[in-house]
C-alpha cells in the first residue's frame, strides 16, 4: 500500500473542454492545431489555472508532485453551469434536465483537467488507471470540480475474479 495518502482538490470555476487537436497541411508539412474559437480558449486558460490554483494548495509546498511512477484513481465530479432556459419565474422549471447531457463531453473537460494536474499531483497522467467521473449541473454559484486523486492498489482476489 502507499503511504502516499490522497488528495481532494476543490476548485471553483467554470470547467472548460479541451479540444481535439487537428492537422493540416503547411508547405508540405503536417501542422498540429489546437482546434476551438478564442472564447474557449480564454475559458480553458482561466480553468487551467483554477485548477493549478486549487491544486498546489491541496499539494502544499513540494519539490516534486507526490504521484511519481504510481498508479493513480481518478474520480472527479464536474459541477456545470445550468442553461437560462431552465430557470423560470418561479425557479427550476419542472421541465429542466437532471442532468447535462449536451456537449461538451466530459472527457474533454478531464483532458483539460489532467494537463493542468501534470507537474503538481503528479508526473505523468499516463499514471490513472482507474477513472470514475460525474457531470451534474451546479448550483448558482456553485460551479466547478471536487477531484480526488488516490494511489491505486493492485487488484485484489475478489476483483481479480469478476474479471472476464
Amino acid at each position: 500500500m502507499s503511504d502516499i495518502g490522497a488528495f481532494r482538490i476543490e476548485v471553483v470555476g467554470h470547467p472548460a473542454p479541451k479540444g481535439s487537436a487537428r492537422a493540416i497541411n503547411r508547405g508540405g508539412f503536417p501542422v498540429l492545431v489546437a482546434s476551438g474559437s478564442d472564447v474557449n480558449r480564454a475559458n480553458l486558460r482561466s480553468w487551467d489555472q483554477a485548477v493549478k490554483l486549487a491544486a498546489k494548495e491541496a499539494v502544499g509546498p513540494v519539490d516534486a508532485p507526490p504521484f511519481v511512477e504510481t498508479a493513480i484513481r481518478l474520480t472527479i465530479v464536474y459541477r456545470v453551469r445550468r442553461p437560462s432556459t431552465h430557470w423560470g419565474k418561479k425557479g427550476l422549471k419542472p421541465s429542466a434536465p437532471a442532468f447535462p447531457i449536451v456537449k461538451p463531453d466530459m472527457d474533454k473537460y478531464t483532458r483539460a483537467t489532467c494537463d493542468s494536474l501534470k507537474g503538481i499531483v503528479y508526473d505523468d497522467d499516463a499514471r490513472i488507471v482507474e477513472r470514475r467521473e460525474l457531470k451534474m449541473y451546479a448550483a448558482p454559484g456553485r460551479e466547478g470540480a471536487t477531484i480526488i486523486i488516490e494511489a491505486r492498489e493492485p487488484l485484489s482476489q475478489t476483483e481479480l475474479s469478476l474479471l472476464p
